[in-house]
């Protein structure tokens, strides 16, 4: 079995290529550029000469008027013997009008001869052409067609650089640069280079099409039975490559090449013309055999998109090149440039759809493709128009008009301002709104799509019951992607079961082991995961039998992970959608989404599950006690994370074990602390779980690293406002700290201001309050907030508290207040946020001396090391 090349050696072949074939189109676009635009600084040949026996067929005005007559034969140039078409190219291209030529020769009858040519000016290449069409004409056909091809041809091997058909269509893509430039004005050494990649390119081309044609998508099965075909085609291209490189080296550098030669590579260029023509037959045989014998839906599909899309464009070309010119098209005319800048752009299609079926994970088919992109690409074209004639029509009635007068009024101007806002309103205002309704209208199922996946992934949040969740989300994505296929496996132990399925039995004996393949893969990215089986990823080829056997049965062509907290709550398998079209970006990115909300959700059903179950066990009275207590011990931070600098600590002491207090702590990706801080309205379990939602929400906002706090406050006011009931709401306070800036971001949503004490060198303590923000979450739908930012000093005591601290009250009623609970802090200034924390609960005691507490009492406190 051959082993694929190392990536590195890959590269650099990749890197050579790309040097090799950009500087040939970068030479090739500066020559034509040069001769369009210059040529009078540039001379012509005058001697039209057979180039293997150097015989002059016809001379031009200025050979003749030198004494050169057609029949001779050139033996030197400028005093020296005559070495091949180098010699010449050295001679011609560097000279400028007026220089002179000397030329050696030998008459018919043996006799010598010499003369001294005048070099005359080089005539405009296309004349009675409007310099502007000749430039638009090369600028698309020899600059932009040749650019883009060698681009797409880039980005396929980029994508795929061990697969082989990427090589040869990056072969095939290089072909235009070739067809369309040549050797050009080079000399020396460039002409060397130059010639040997133009030819090399020009040699390769047909048996890349050959190749390409057996191997994509799939081995043809002609060559399985057959492989001696393609080497009987192939194998004489190396012998015709040892005729080819030593003959074009005597012509250009060692010249003439003799009459052998000219025998031997005519006769070898016979043979290869019919070799060219067997491969393109053969290519056309393949291809069109696979149509009907591909083993794959997709191999089949890709092979119409490619056959529809190359035949437009190379059919194109041919029509334009081939057939046109025997009903009398002629290229050096008007019509016969617009001709060829048309065949030029309808050629694109034909690389496009090359990189298209390549790179594509699952091909759509060519009547979705023709029907959607037709009518989108006629909308929006029929829209550039209708914006276009407005503008022209305003312009034609107000702005000309005006102009026509010779001291422009009011009227003039107006009319150009209100020119000015017309072109203003439709680029700015209306293109958006109309891009939205083209969206819409042509790529309806792709939009819809994406507005109720994104409504289900916040309506998941509301779900206490694992069952009617899995069964909601399935039907759901099933019906909006046109999914038969779902099943959704939970994690039961150290094993995943089947606990939902669509469009399959529910066989209770599926499931997949916690340290299968497929499973820690979802577990280390936490990322979709496609199973694409024609080309698998490194995962499914670890897998195990069993594992792909479980695979196999639900059909599996994605796998999503429903994560929760800490671990992975599920695994969710899609099969292939109905259109046997591949899952785009967009789905995965909406699906990646939902599988968060979704396993978030299906944490705190399950953590609500198991507190009921608990609570069920007990008596009625001890009940509500044991399932919050439960709650706070999960959902509370059990460990307070290590910060550079700082100490950090929070304690929640409830009044009847039922609170509705909540604290956070958390890290965030890019290694800041989130704090945050709340007090649920009302007591019991309804506080208890809309304070586990309030986390959840928290959580699943955060967990792309938000910078917009105020965005963030407004998304969780929305998520609590949708899973809780109207009179249900939170006062909620969330921070960012940064060790390393010591900057602290932070929303306030109706929360007790936390406080931030500073002492300065005199020992005076500074109180500053944290109160920007905005209204409680969970009482209205939508509602603006503010955030405010604050950078820390080293020794800086911030506490973030609950009406519990600051409202505790003495057996008379009394309130300790925020007056006495600020001086009690300022006498911890000195001392760490765990000391901090145990004093001013102390100082609160000491205050209701033994009388009950009323409320939660809650605190978070980080201090800075001074």
């Amino acid at each position: 079995m051959m082993r694929d090349p190392h990536p590195n050696l890959l590269r650099a072949l990749l890197g050579v290529f790309l040097l090799a074939s950009v500087s040939f189109w970068i030479s090739g676009v500066m020559d034509t550029w040069e001769m369009e635009r210059h040529a009078d600084r540039h001379v012509q040949n005058p001697l039209d000469y057979n180039d293997d026996t150097c015989v002059v067929n016809a001379v031009k005005p200025e050979a003749k008027q030198a004494g050169i007559v057609p029949g001779v034969r050139i033996t030197g140039l400028n005093g020296a013997p005559y070495t091949g078409d180098a010699q010449m190219a050295e001679i011609l291209y560097t000279a400028q009008p007026g220089d002179t030529m000397d030329v050696e020769f030998t008459r018919p009858n043996g006799s010598q001869g010499a003369a001294t040519i005048t070099l005359a000016q080089h005539a405009k290449l296309y004349a009675g052409i409007a310099d502007w069409i000749a430039l638009l004409r090369d600028g698309v056909i020899v600059a932009l067609l040749p650019l883009v091809c060698l681009l797409i041809g880039y980005w396929v091997v980029l994508a795929k650089p061990t697969d082989r058909n990427a090589w040869l269509l990056l072969i095939l893509l290089t072909f235009p640069s070739v067809l369309w430039i040549n050797q050009g004005i080079a000399t020396g050494t460039g002409l060397l280079l130059r010639l040997f990649w133009y030819n090399t390119l020009q040699l390769l081309a047909s048996p890349a099409l050959l190749l390409f044609g057996i191997y994509f998508p799939e081995r043809s099965r002609i060559d399985q039975k057959a492989p001696w075909i393609k080497w009987v085609v192939l194998a004489p291209y190396p012998v015709f490559a040892g005729i080819l490189y030593p003959y074009l080296y005597k012509e250009y550098f060692a010249g003439p090449a003799g009459l052998k030669w000219v025998a031997t590579i005519t006769d070898a260029g016979r043979v290869l013309n019919v070799l060219n023509l067997a491969c393109v037959i053969l290519y056309l045989l393949f291809t069109l055999d696979k149509l009907r014998s591909a083993s794959t839906a997709d191999a089949r599909r890709r092979l119409r998109v490619l056959t529809t899309g190359t035949g437009l464009g190379v059919g194109a070309l041919l029509l334009v090149f081939v057939l046109l010119p025997h009903f009398g098209l002629r290229f050096n005319t008007v019509k016969g440039f617009w001709a060829m800048l048309a065949g030029g752009v309808v050629f694109m299609i034909a690389p496009l759809t090359l990189a298209y079926v390549v790179l594509v994970q699952r091909a759509m088919d060519v009547r979705m493709i023709v029907r959607a992109g037709t009518r989108y690409v006629m909308a929006k074209a029929f829209l550039i128009a209708l914006q276009a004639g407005l503008v022209a029509a305003v312009m034609w009635w107000l702005l000309f008009p005006a102009l026509e007068r010779k001291q422009p009024g009011a009227t003039g101007l107006a009319a150009v301002v209100a020119i000015l806002a017309l072109v203003m309103a439709l680029r700015l205002g209306v293109q958006q709104q109309i891009q939205s309704w083209l969206d819409r209208k042509f790529f309806r199922e792709a939009y819809n799509a994406e507005v109720v996946l994104n409504e289900l992934a916040d309506e998941v949040r509301q779900f206490t019951e694992t069952a009617p969740l899995l069964e909601t989300v399935a039907r759901r994505v099933a019906e909006t992607l046109h999914v038969d296929q779902i099943a959704v496996m939970l994690r039961r132990g150290e094993t995943f079961l089947l606990q939902q399925a669509i469009g399959m039995s529910m066989d209770g004996t599926l499931a997949l082991p916690a340290q299968a393949s497929s499973v820690r893969f979802l577990v280390a990215t936490n990322e979709p995961a496609r199973l694409y089986r024609d080309d698998p990823d490194a995962w499914y080829l670890m897998a195990g039998l069993g594992e792909r056997q479980v695979l196999d049965k639900v059909n599996a062509e994605l796998l999503l992970p429903l994560r929760g907290r800490h671990r992975l709550m599920g695994v969710m398998a899609l099969g292939p959608k109905r259109s046997e079209a591949a899952y785009t970006p967009a789905d995965l990115q909406m699906l990646q989404t939902l599988a968060t909300q979704t396993g978030l959700a299906i944490e705190v059903a399950e953590l609500a599950h198991s507190l009921a179950a608990e609570a069920a066990q007990r008596e009625r009275v001890n009940r509500e006690i044991e399932i919050a207590r439960e709650v706070q011990e999960r959902l509370f931070p059990q460990e307070m994370p290590e910060i550079p600098g700082a100490t950090i600590a929070g304690h929640c002491r409830p009044a009847l074990g039922v609170g509705g207090d909540y604290y956070d702590v958390f890290m965030l990706e890019d290694e800041r602390v989130g704090l945050a801080i709340g007090d649920v309205s009302g007591k019991g379990i309804a506080a208890a779980l809309l304070m586990a939602s309030l986390r959840a929400s928290l959580r699943g906002v955060s967990l792309d690293n938000p910078q917009d706090f105020a965005k963030l406050m407004n998304k969780v006011n929305r998520l609590v406002y949708e899973a809780s009931a109207s009179n249900r709401y939170a006062t909620f306070f969330f921070a960012a700290y940064d060790p390393k800036t010591r900057r602290l971001d932070c929303v306030n949503a109706g929360h007790n201001p936390p406080v931030v004490l500073r002492r300065d060198k005199n020992g005076i303590t500074e109180v500053l309050r944290l109160e920007a923000g905005g209204p409680v979450v969970g009482l209205l739908p939508d509602v603006p907030y503010s955030e405010q930012s604050v950078m820390l000093m080293p020794g800086d005591l911030l506490v973030l508290f609950t009406d519990g601290i600051s409202e505790a009250m003495t057996k008379d009623d009394e309130e300790w207040g925020e007056e006495r609970m600020i001086v009690s802090v300022q006498k911890c200034c000195h001392k760490t946020a765990n000391e901090a924390l145990k004093d001013i609960f102390r100082d609160a005691d000491v205050f209701t001396a033994g009388a009950p507490q009323h409320d939660d009492m809650t605190l978070l406190v980080l201090k800075l090391e001074e």
